[in-house]
């Protein structure tokens, strides 16, 4: 007489091991959190005290805009109902939007079992310069039915790339690749770079490394493959791209301390060698958006360019675009939530997204911010971004997300041939913060770590509004003692980033 429940259980194992749902509070900041009742009815009893802004709840239930919760994190009362929204403005939302956490999964037993024809990867930053991080490369297993995007930044001497690119292909059918700023450094001398390409300058390194890739049958061109177009863009970061106001104090009051200026932040202006041009400069960028020519990307194929003329809803071919740089500024957090307020000048490039736009592509993959990204922008274009990063980047995402995927830290399944989209990863916690708060750049509220850095007096936002996993128990022992590994190594890193320049 057990009922049906511990048979569904044992037959439904999405069933058995479904998290609860986590919502975050976004209303009352300016009222001491939002107004909790006793009951799902509006007149209901009001009990004492507001649910804090940025508080974390789980859903016990859930009835039209009423949310029965059991406070997780934050301040207020440990259960009740709230209104999730009131006169059209949120004032709780789901730590992972419904809208991202649809799509295929990229590793269960449902989505393995039927396998489309190619599934397609992402990754970048991979940094194979530092030990570590080829050593994950040569760990990888292989990919069954596979492309990978690598947007760039993958090392930095020809060498090592030589041996990385190697790697990529034994363990993916495609590669497909472009080079990040990384790539270009000329004044690394290596030994073993001669024995590939002698190159007294980046221009040199660039052409050096075009050759290496066509030798390795690594692919920098537009493809077709499985009836999705693949189609790289290259480019480089301008500091004028950046239109954001710069880091602001609160009224009356001044930083502690001036952000380092862009141009000391990128070791590209000590290691690259353009001749007379300069790093940063508009003139540059504007060059190497000539690469896409030399490197045989554009002129777009005439099948590729009679696709991107369909309207997106009717086009028979889905497109795919990857760059190292940025394209938009929406990609990229505001100065307020950054450790190097000046990093914005320094990402992204105008011609980058003249050519994405051109293009008009369903996804757009792309790097060198090292923060993990899904967001879709008014262009309808769905943009991602999943780096690797340094150890030490790797260790803060452990802590906050202490997952399997966010330790191994595999390629990301990002759409596949049936025209499929992947569901978003809760590492991608800046992207995810902007579905709590708007973009507001000229916000004088600031990460706890920005005014710690640059001036304490500031307001912040919550940490369970940027990064709310981090707040919150694992929800296994095996989480657990994941986050306890990491910790250690994540507060020490971020202790030296608040402290650079200093």
């Amino acid at each position: 007489r057990l009922g049906w429940a511990p048979l569904l259980d044992r037959f439904h194992p999405v069933r058995r091991m479904l998290p609860p749902t986590i919502w975050v509070v976004v209303g009352g900041s300016d009222r001491g959190g939002v107004l909790v009742r006793a009951g799902v009815e509006l007149t209901s009893e009001q009990v004492d005290g507001r649910l804090s802004y940025g508080a974390l709840v789980e859903e016990l239930q859930l009835a039209g805009d009423r949310l029965h919760f059991r406070r997780r994190a934050g301040s207020g009362p440990e259960t009740g109902w709230i209104s999730t929204r009131l006169k059209n403005k949120e004032l709780a939302v789901r730590m992972m939007p419904d809208a991202l956490a649809s799509g295929r999964g990229g590793d269960d037993e449902e989505a393995a079992a039927q396998r489309p024809a190619m599934t397609f990867y992402a990754i970048s930053d991979v940094h194979v310069e530092r030990k570590e991080n080829m050593r994950w490369l040569a760990d990888l297993p292989r990919f069954e039915q596979s492309a990978v995007l690598v947007a760039g930044d993958l090392g930095v001497s020809l060498h090592q790339l030589e041996q990385a690119l190697r790697l990529f292909r034994e363990k993916f059918d495609y590669v497909f690749y472009c080079y990040g700023n990384h790539e270009t450094w000329a004044k690394v001398h290596i030994q073993a770079d001669q024995q590939i390409a002698n190159y007294d300058d980046s221009w040199e390194k660039l052409a050096a490394l075009r050759g290496l890739c066509a030798r390795l049958g690594v692919i920098t061109t537009p493809t077709l493959v499985e009836g999705v177009w693949i189609v790289p863009v290259l480019g480089w970061y301008h500091m004028d791209w950046d239109q954001e106001p710069p880091l602001q104090a609160p009224p009356g009051q001044q930083l502690e301390r001036e952000p380092i200026p862009a141009d000391q932040l990128a070791t590209d202006t000590h290691a690259c060698k353009w001749g007379q041009l300069t790093n940063g400069s508009r003139e540059l960028a504007q060059r190497l958006d000539e690469e896409n020519e030399a490197w045989g990307i554009w002129p777009l194929p005439e099948a590729l360019v009679r696709n991107v003329q369909i309207p997106g809803v009717q086009r028979r071919l889905p497109v795919i675009t990857f760059s190292h740089f940025l394209p938009r500024a929406e990609l990229m957090p505001e100065k307020r939530f950054l450790f190097q307020p000046n990093l914005p000048k320094i990402v992204g490039s105008e011609f980058v997204q003249k050519r994405v736009a051109e293009l008009k592509p369903d996804l757009h993959v792309f790097g060198h911010t090292h923060f993990p990204w899904d967001m879709t922008l008014d262009d309808g274009v769905r943009y991602r971004s999943w780096p690797l990063g340094t150890p030490e980047e790797q260790a803060r995402r452990i802590a906050a997300v202490p997952t399997e995927q966010a330790e191994r830290w595999y390629p990301l399944p990002v759409f596949d041939s049936d025209g499929n989209h992947y569901r978003s990863s809760p590492s991608c916690w800046f992207s995810l913060m902007y579905t709590r708060i708007q973009r507001e750049p000229e916000s004088c509220h600031m990460a706890p770590f920005v005014a710690y850095a640059y001036c304490k007096n500031a307001p912040t936002v919550p940490d369970t509004i940027i990064s709310p996993h981090g707040s919150l128990e694992p929800a296994t022992e095996e989480e657990r003692l994941r986050r306890e590994r990491y910790s250690a190594k994540s507060s020490a890193s971020m202790t030296r980033e608040v402290r650079r320049g200093q």
